[in-house]
């Protein structure tokens, strides 16, 4: 007898539940999607047994899978359950298994996990919300037995406290695991809090003997420094996050929630209501063991209902937290030029590039050994040209700083307060013996949710030099995942450096009335830009 393996049993009951959720057309109870799934999948005989917590496995796992899948946006699970039209796509793409593997790589890929990684923090907190939901499915089976030789809703209250635990260590490890990445990529923008993280001398030593790889060094002082703090109360979680990101997160986990169901609209306020409450339930529980200030003999009345719908809601609001923050940043590695820029030239050898004053005696290049390269590799109207875009950066209020490359050639990449994190990548100067080129940055700035209409204007404007004449249709048929580079040609015109200047001013002008937020005590604010 052939035995299948635990994932090709997952595999049809998951693809089942896609599809009743497309047909039902809104939102299901989980109890129902149940229901239908097993109406049409056999189900293994091993996976209807009961779990020692009192749970069906199958249920078990399709919490986690559709955890899984609401995080990438293929489902939501505020008010019911319902696919959205990524996942209705993504079964029409990925017919029979390949929509379970698709899954699996599509979360892995955007979560940077490696195979070794799991548990990852979603993972253990949907599990942690499993404990939650065993001890409520526990109580309503002793409530319909009518035992009576204890007080049953204290497994409600139990469940209430299991799922403020799992969210507290979820916001926890989500912190940490964004702050290490954010250690490994220089490039990045990291948020005016990140430096807040308070790191102890001899990690710094550890790393710079190479004692220890800097990932582990950093995860374990992060540990230590998140070790007695709490993560419970909404403006706590706020602060927490803003060690690591630059969202708006209450604003705009209230616009990701409204938008899984248009006809419950939430405000910001309204989550923080939602989470405050919630919280200060858990305190009188854990601490008053759930006393009726109203009735000294008394606790406050919990029902099977409310214990429900508490999981239910920070399950949503967490899944809304990673659809705000977005992915973790990639590796992304802003020293080397596109692909399409062509080739720079030879790097001259180092004998060559102190003659020349050209000196790599750091790790990175530095704005004084860039500006020798342009000086002596390029064309004084070339490098007239880079040299204003260059200057123009540092003087304009959106710029936020420069990151100078470490690759073979010289670079640099400016960095502007534009988009979703208030931060991208807008241009790259790379130079070489050859050539040098200026790279606008438009998948960059793409993927940090700048507007299209933004990068549409921006390639029209620059499609007048050299080169660029049908540039705008180009980036337009591939949806801006592209970073072209102007080539010395254009750079040469008398009016290039006014172009991309004028260009480079009404992109960054879109978002100039725009307002910076900021974190103070754990509270959102705004502030004129």
């Amino acid at each position: 007898m052939c035995h299948m393996s635990f994932a090709e049993q997952i595999v049809p009951i998951f693809r089942a539940t896609l599809e009743v959720l497309r047909e039902a057309g809104g939102p299901m109870s989980p109890g129902a999607v149940h229901e239908a799934v097993s109406g049409r999948v056999d189900i293994p005989r091993d996976l209807q047994r009961s779990d020692p917590h009192g749970e069906i496995r199958w249920w078990t796992q399709m919490s986690f899978r559709t955890g899984e899948a609401a995080s990438l946006g293929w489902m939501t699970k505020r008010n019911g359950w319902a696919i959205t039209s990524v996942g209705a796509k993504a079964l029409d793409d990925f017919p029979g298994a390949a929509i379970y593997r698709e899954l699996q790589r599509q979360y892995r890929d955007r979560r940077l996990l490696r195979a070794g990684d799991f548990p990852g923090a979603f993972e253990q907190f949907q599990r942690n919300l499993g404990y939650a939901r065993q001890l409520v499915h526990g109580g309503r089976n002793l409530e319909r037995l009518g035992v009576g030789a204890f007080d049953v809703t204290d497994l409600y209250r139990a469940a209430w406290t299991q799922a403020v635990a799992a969210l507290d260590h979820w916001v926890t490890q989500e912190i940490i695991d964004r702050a290490v990445a954010l250690a490994q990529r220089p490039g990045v923008p990291r948020p005016n809090n990140f430096s807040k993280l308070s790191i102890p001398v001899e990690l710094v030593e550890k790393v710079h003997r190479d004692a220890e790889p800097l990932e582990d060094a950093f995860r374990a002082a992060l540990e230590r420094f998140f070790e007695f703090k709490t993560f419970q109360h909404p403006d706590k979680i706020a602060e927490g996050f803003s060690h690591v990101s630059m969202v708006r997160l209450w604003k705009t986990v209230a616009d990701k929630l409204t938008a899984q169901d248009p006809s419950k609209p939430i405000a910001a306020d309204g989550i923080r209501t939602q989470l405050a409450e919630i919280a200060k339930r858990r305190n009188n529980i854990a601490h008053t063991a759930d006393h009726d200030p109203d009735s000294f003999r008394r606790k406050k009345r919990i029902t099977v209902r409310e214990a429900e719908q508490t999981i239910d809601v920070l399950e949503s609001v967490v899944i809304a937290i990673l659809q705000a923050l977005g992915d973790p940043p990639p590796a992304t590695d802003y020293s080397v030029p596109p692909a399409e820029a062509g080739s720079l030239g030879a790097v001259p050898a180092q004998a060559d590039a102190k003659r020349r004053g050209v000196i790599r005696t750091l790790p990175k290049w530095t704005e004084e050994s860039l500006l020798h390269a342009l000086d002596e590799y390029c064309p004084p109207d070339v490098a007239d040209t880079l040299l204003a875009v260059y200057r123009h950066a540092e003087s304009h209020p959106a710029f936020r700083s420069y990151y100078f490359g470490e690759a073979a050639h010289p670079s640099v990449t400016a960095w502007f307060s534009i988009g979703r994190d208030e931060a991208a990548a807008v241009w790259s100067i790379y130079t070489g013996v050859s050539r040098s080129v200026l790279s606008i940055n438009f998948e960059w700035m793409r993927n940090r949710e700048v507007p299209v209409d933004a990068l549409e204007r921006l390639a029209r404007a620059l499609s007048v030099l050299a080169g660029w004449e049908n540039m705008p249709a180009q980036l337009s048929a591939d949806n801006y995942q592209r970073r072209p580079s102007l080539a010395p040609a254009a750079l040469a015109r008398p009016d290039a450096s006014a172009t991309v200047i004028g260009a480079l001013d009404a992109l960054l002008a879109a978002g100039s009335s725009s307002r910076a937020w900021t974190v103070h005590d754990g509270r959102e604010g705004q502030r004129e830009v």
